[in-house]
């Protein structure tokens, strides 16, 4: 009987946990935990976004690596799925150091061109995935400089400084494949 009440009140309580786990939740909590403890608030909203861009370049990679029509494309999907994976790993671990919550569904808008580019196929599959990289990257570059540069906690700032060579690499690797695949 106790257990049919727990099951009945953690399911209740489940009902919106949708929202307890997306990203702007997620910054919304860290926000709210890093004020309250003097610290910069800023690293919350860190740890929120790129855990939501780490997300979707996995979610991104694996739907890649299966379902792209150039072997060159499949293989960058599962070097995104690969690289991104360990770095998401990496956050959460910072994350969980700091009592920080990391997103673990996609943001609205990574749904969305996830959804797009998953309703796509052949050419314009591996074209829609290219693009979708580029442009993620080019914004994860942005906040990962910030915090690398002007980021006051330690173990964050650290953590975008070693990972942003390998976003730098992967944003050229893919700007190069789109340009060898456009028609001559």
């Amino acid at each position: 009987m106790l257990f049919v009440a727990a099951v009945s009140l953690f399911s209740s309580c489940g009902g919106s946990s949708s929202d307890a786990t997306s990203v702007d939740a997620a910054g919304k909590h860290n926000e709210d935990l890093l004020e309250s403890t003097g610290k910069e608030a800023r690293a919350g909203w860190f740890v929120a976004e790129a855990g939501s861009g780490s997300m979707f370049e996995v979610e991104l990679g694996r739907l890649a690596s299966s379902k792209a029509t150039d072997p060159r494309v499949r293989q960058l999907g599962e070097l995104m799925l690969n690289h991104h994976t360990q770095a998401n790993a990496q956050l959460k671990q910072i994350a969980n150091l700091k009592n920080l919550m990391v997103p673990t569904r996609l943001s609205d808008d990574h749904q969305k061109t996830y959804n797009q580019i998953m309703s796509s196929s052949g050419a314009a599959f591996d074209k829609a995935y290219l693009e979708a990289v580029v442009e993620d990257h080019k914004e994860a570059i942005e906040k990962f400089e910030e915090m690398s540069e002007d980021g006051t906690d330690v173990e964050l700032k650290a953590f975008a400084g070693k990972n942003l060579p390998t976003l730098r690499a992967h944003l050229l690797q893919v700007e190069q494949l789109e340009d060898e695949m456009e028609p001559r």
